[in-house]
């Protein structure tokens, strides 16, 4: 990794002709480092390069590193302190003549007053600087564009309700953004719009608009203006009743913040909006993701200004001691010069003082606002908490009712029908009795292998393949079948749902039950291994499925591809040799991270398909 200043180093370390070359080096390196490089570190870099070139170097010099430091200051949320510095830019533009500049540092200052939700302020900035903007102008490095000065003179009019006017700069600057081919402006331009017609009722044309940024955007790389969009849509198609599209559009916009680097004002921006919008719709879950996402990234932010204002008063500690050294020996030259130094001290000290108050107070106010963030977050966690035990007792009671209840209701029924069995002689009700008590007994199998798919004591991935592997052995030895299971970790400890885990032993069930009823088969194998996934695999040596009639697969099997489906895993058949039926399911729970090692393996017969 670079040094944030090693382009300015050896731009000092070059032969150079005079004072003003030195100074358009380090103004180049520091340029061209910012261009290739994140804000955090060019930040640095400007403000070393400020203090290379000092106070009275050219104006042009420090014109563009005190426009692009409040640039920076900008991205990092800094508005007042880049306040400062776009109004001194503009006082050396206008010491200068340059009209252009003039006009790139009022957008500067109207941008940063209305991202501190001052739009009224901001507004006369932005027609002065297009009043100033010259016809024909050309600069050494980028400066704002007309159509960057129109989108935010239509961004500030929308805050302050002014819709039509706002439409009509926002549809200039995404002109101006065309002509000149400048993709973000495009995108950043109809974001804008969408969000004028959401205000206007029209949530339809918005999606419109949100859409063709998006897409803009994305092909220019743009990561966080494609994001902004997300929530808007979000928005919009609430506005238009479809809360589903509503929070799947959030979803993909969490999934797109994690997957692209963006800055962290406009990840807060987009979490606090997504935290608002699944609260809206009822989805307390998400809301309290979302919202932990905000203000996890809320307080990196003011972490970041915690330090920018301890690094502040340090360089102001630096500088202090710097000039107090100054004044002492410039004392041993001009005794008058004492009591300026008194003076002076005293300021220093005031300010110091001031200073050490002010972050005190900040931090006392953090402070006590993380506290009250931390009792919100705990609140939400607590109900989330008290709603998972309260439907963990509710399927406890319903599995001991369905124990107890249907369970005894079918064993004493099975039992009076095997009981009858023995001393009926009529054939035909030796059958029905019979029948009767197979149904009953398949009941209380049914019923026990849905208690356990409700039981979470035995909810872990491993519990799911002993039981399936398990139900496997009984059954194809009930049927006389030679079969060969392998089952073998190491398992990943997850904790399964019990829909995840009655839908692929259900699955398992489903794939036996067609072996034995359809396949005419002498032996069969079962797999179960883990594989970024479980994947199971059944093969038996019975007379497979002939390749004309695959698309015209029975009941059984449409089960299985549904079941799958519903878990997001893949199925394939092959009934070349025999029948092959292959599932891998993606499994995940909210234990992946630890892996139990164990295995199951069960020969009952040597012979394997």
């Amino acid at each position: 990794m670079r040094s944030p200043c090693l382009i300015i180093l050896l731009a000092l370390a070059l032969p150079l002709r005079s004072q003003a070359d030195e100074h358009d080096q380090i103004l180049a390196g520091a340029m061209s480092y910012l261009d290739a490089n994140d804000p955090d570190s060019g930040l640095y870099v400007v403000e070393r390069a400020l203090r290379l070139v000092g106070p009275d170097a050219d104006p042009e010099v420090l014109y563009y590193l005190r426009s692009f430091r409040a640039e920076q200051l900008y991205y990092h949320g800094f508005y007042d302190e880049a306040i400062t510095d776009a109004v001194r830019s503009r006082r050396l533009a206008q010491a200068m003549g340059d009209s252009l500049l003039v006009a790139s540092a009022l957008n500067l200052i109207g941008l940063l007053h209305e991202n501190i939700g001052d739009p009224k302020a901001a507004v006369p900035f932005f027609h002065e600087a297009l009043a100033m903007y010259p016809h024909e102008g050309r600069s050494r490095y980028s400066v704002s564009l007309p159509h960057h000065i129109h989108g935010n003179l239509g961004q500030s009019l929308t805050d302050m309700g002014q819709l039509d006017s706002a439409l009509l700069h926002l549809e200039r600057s995404r002109l101006l953004a065309r002509t000149a081919g400048v993709p973000r402006g495009v995108a950043i331009a109809d974001w804008a719009i969408g969000k004028v017609l959401l205000l206007q009722d029209m949530p339809d044309s918005a999606i419109v608009r949100f859409d063709r940024s998006i897409g803009m955007a994305m092909a220019d790389a743009q990561y966080d203006v494609a994001l902004e969009n997300y929530a808007d849509k979000a928005q919009a198609l609430i506005d238009l009743g479809d809360g589903k599209g509503a929070a799947a559009q959030l979803h993909a916009g969490r999934a797109f913040e994690q997957k692209h680097p963006i800055t962290p004002v406009t990840r807060r921006t987009f979490h606090r909006r997504a935290a608002l919008l699944f609260a809206e719709l009822g989805r307390h879950e998400e809301a309290f993701l979302s919202g932990r996402a905000w203000f996890h990234i809320d307080s990196i932010i003011h972490r970041r200004n915690e330090r920018a204002i301890l690094e502040t008063a340090r360089q102001l500690f630096d500088t202090n001691t710097e000039l107090e050294v100054q004044r002492l020996e410039s004392q041993l030259y001009a005794e008058a010069l004492e009591r300026v130094r008194f003076s002076r001290l005293a300021l220093a000290v005031g300010g110091a003082v001031a200073l050490l108050v002010l972050l005190a107070f900040y931090l006392a106010v953090r402070s006590r606002q993380r506290g009250r963030q931390r009792l919100a977050e705990l609140e939400m966690l607590r109900l989330q908490q008290e709603r998972t035990i309260a439907e963990l007792r509710i399927r406890e009671q319903v599995g001991r009712d369905m124990h107890d209840d249907l369970g005894a209701g079918l064993g004493a029924l099975k039992l009076r029908c095997e009981m009858a069995l023995r001393t009926e002689g009529d054939a035909e009700r030796r059958a029905q009795l019979g029948d009767m008590a197979q149904r009953a007994g398949d009941l209380i199998t049914s019923m026990r292998q849905i208690i356990w798919a409700m039981n979470n004591d035995q909810g872990s991935l491993e519990d799911l393949v002993a039981y399936s592997t398990s139900y496997a052995r009984n059954y194809l030895e009930e049927h006389g079948l030679h079969a060969t299971i392998h089952a073998t970790g190491p398992w990943p400890a997850i904790q399964l749902t019990s829909h995840q885990r009655r839908n692929f032993f259900l699955v398992v069930k489903e794939t036996l039950h067609n072996v034995v009823k359809h396949a005419n088969a002498h032996g069969v194998g079962m797999t179960m291994t883990w594989e970024e996934g479980l994947l199971l695999t059944v093969a038996d040596d019975g007379q497979g499925m002939d390749p004309g009639t695959m698309g015209g697969e029975g009941h059984g099997l449409r089960n299985i591809r549904r079941r799958i489906a519903d878990l997001g895993g893949q199925v394939t058949i092959d009934g070349s040799k025999g029948t092959r039926i292959i599932c891998q399911v993606p499994l995940s729970g909210p234990n992946k991270s630890s892996i139990a090692v164990t295995g199951i393996t069960s020969n009952l017969r040597p012979h394997e398909p």
